[in-house]
């Protein structure tokens, strides 16, 4: 009989650090959720609304109302997996008052108010990045043509050399 009390409190004394352990994994997990709602998917969520919006305008409203559907839909699907794998890493990667301090970062005003400014698609912000970060695409889209000819494309010649001089 001894033996099973001994067993038992065993047993309870070492359960308590695993239940702790995922009391607190779950807290971390809940904050991260919500800090990851409130970054991160808020400014996705943005942008991708610009984005459909552009996407659609020159649609018939038929095909356009279509479309918004169907990539609303798969949108939503991508947000769940993406706010559940992040908020997970997240909370392997941060203690809980490290993420209740970013979610202070993020919660205050004068950090909104930046933020907001950089998500507006109509900032003269938003037209500075754009404008740069376009042609730095467009540059490495050349710089690998040329390097990188598509198959079946004739090879680019290669000047000859200059004759020496002397």
């Amino acid at each position: 009989m001894n033996r099973l009390i001994a067993t038992l409190c065993l047993g309870v004394a070492l359960s308590a650090p695993l239940a702790a352990h995922a009391d607190d994994m779950s807290d971390r997990v809940t904050e991260a959720t919500k800090l990851v709602n409130k970054t991160l998917i808020k400014n996705l969520q943005n942008g991708f609304n610009v984005a459909l919006e552009k996407t659609t305008a020159s649609m018939p409203e038929e095909r356009a109302e279509s479309v918004r559907k169907e990539l609303n839909a798969e949108f939503e699907k991508q947000r769940t997996l993406m706010v559940e794998g992040l908020s997970k890493e997240y909370a392997q990667k941060f203690s809980l008052t490290e993420l209740k301090h970013l979610d202070e970062i993020y919660s205050d005003p004068v950090y909104e108010k930046f933020q907001t400014m950089n998500a507006d698609p109509n900032s003269s912000v938003t037209a500075i990045s754009q404008n740069s970060v376009t042609k730095l695409l467009n540059m490495l889209a050349v710089a690998s043509a040329t390097t990188n000819p598509p198959p079946g494309a004739p090879p680019v010649p290669v000047p000859a050399p200059a004759p020496a001089q002397k």
